[in-house]
């Protein structure tokens, strides 16, 4: 018995139909005798019902026989996927150019690929009551902190819900608990980020159907890291530094924009200040109108050119940028610098490699931006403040999230802000730090 669209035919005709027929007599014990003469690797034996719809339902064969009260499950599926690509995001220069794709036994494949070690451990599990979807858990046996992992096995595990349809839904569920708009886990679709990762003694997590796959713990410092980093030579490379910069500038540039203007205008060079109420007299609408206005045209723009098809995304590029910017700001509807400081937040805002991340910020942005208006430059000062405390109060897993500036280790702070050589990094062996419950839960 098996299901004609996900079954390899030819597989069963050849190596399981095949030599059953070649058999010149019955065997007294089938099941044991079929089991031996089937030329299918992976096979197993089952007792239960329910057990054996879900092989069925997995690509497998079920071979019955009459009087027996088990049958043999026979692996014979046949996924279709796509050929491998260049991953999507996180593209880099120079490094491997290959990507996941949605079956995760070719995902793991890739992996092991680079990590060829004994140590490398798989866990599967099954969530999803509809669709029995499989989650596969891969770590470094003699690199993993095991409360972290017992603890990540633990968050798997109580993941209830009746359908698992990509790794997104994982990664909401494990994160439950906390409420942040950063992310506190990280997704990649590249294998050499996945064995990087594993190398420094952290979890994978392969959803069966998604090209991404989750990482964890993730630390905030990460995220401004790209592979690229590991493909170059750091000696005067401040890529990193330049990339957090554009991250924070990203994030004040704007509030900082309406508090200079609305309440400290004693701070802007005089010449600047004249330029700035030259161009607010012919303007129409209150600054802080016009500034969400033109954030939201942005949002609609970005939003607009994802479902768009290649084919015309160019072109719609330069309506929406150039021409309908340049066009609103000589038509006096806008003004020039409130469109210039927009833009250049925006593209500051793609210098972060990790695109979640990038939009962790967009909420973040729109507060700043109503505390500059409503306080001025006290406002940004309580926002930092709290965002600063916020992200200090935030773990992955039991990994304080500022590690490893805040708790400060040393040891590892050679590759947060710029890289040191790789013989540093990569000949050390790296130890997280665990906050109070995590280490409780040992107890």
């Amino acid at each position: 018995m098996y299901l004609d669209t996900i079954a390899d035919k030819k597989a069963i005709q050849e190596h399981i139909l095949g030599p059953i027929l070649k058999l010149d007599h019955w065997p007294k014990k089938p099941i044991q005798q079929i089991e031996n003469t089937i030329e299918i690797s992976k096979i197993k034996r089952i007792s239960d019902l329910g057990e054996a719809v879900n092989e069925l339902s997995n690509g497998n064969t079920l071979i019955f026989i009459d009087g027996a009260d088990s049958c043999i499950s026979a692996d014979t599926a046949d996924w279709k996927d796509r050929s491998l690509s260049p991953p999507q995001s996180q593209r880099v220069l120079k490094g491997p150019q290959i990507g996941f794709t949605e079956l995760a036994n070719n995902n793991i494949s890739l992996i092991k690929r680079f990590i060829k070690n004994n140590q490398l451990s798989i866990e599967d599990q099954t969530v999803g009551e509809e669709t029995s979807t499989g989650v596969f858990l891969l770590f470094l046996a003699d690199k993993t902190d095991h409360d972290i992992l017992n603890h990540v096995r633990n968050k798997v595990k109580s993941v209830h819900l009746k359908s698992i349809l990509d790794s997104s839904y994982i990664q909401e569920s494990i994160s439950e608990g906390q409420i942040t708009p950063f992310p506190l886990v990280l997704t990649t679709e590249r294998p050499d980020v996945v064995a990087g990762h594993l190398l420094e003694g952290k979890i994978a997590i392969v959803c069966d159907g998604s090209p991404d796959v989750l990482i964890v713990p993730a630390l905030f410092i990460q995220f401004f890291h790209s592979p690229e980093d590991y493909y170059e030579s750091s000696m005067f490379d401040f890529t990193r530094l330049i990339r957090i910069l554009s991250f924070v500038t990203s994030i004040f540039l704007i509030p900082f924009y309406i508090a200079f203007v609305l309440f400290h205008q004693e701070l802007i060079p005089s010449e600047l200040l004249v330029s700035l109420a030259a161009q607010r007299q012919i303007v129409p609408l209150p600054l802080v109108i016009e500034v969400i206005l033109l954030m939201v045209i942005f949002e609609v723009l970005l939003e607009s050119s994802i479902r768009l098809p290649t084919g015309i995304m160019l072109a719609f590029s330069i309506i929406g940028t150039i021409i309908l910017g340049q066009s609103a700001a000589e038509a006096g509807i806008v003004q020039l610098s409130t469109l210039v400081v927009i833009s250049a937040t925006y593209v500051l805002n793609f210098a972060i490699p990790v695109h979640p991340f990038g939009n962790a910020i967009k909420g973040i942005r729109y507060i700043l931006v109503f505390l500059a208006s409503t306080f001025g430059l006290y406002g940004i000062i309580l926002g930092t403040i709290v965002l600063v405390n916020h992200l200090a109060s935030l773990n992955s897993f039991g990994v304080p999230y500022l590690s490893p500036i805040s708790p400060v280790k040393k040891a590892d702070l050679k590759d947060t802000f710029i890289r040191f050589s790789l013989k540093k990094i990569i000949n050390s062996t790296k130890r997280y730090d665990k906050d109070d419950l995590l280490k409780n839960s040992r107890k």
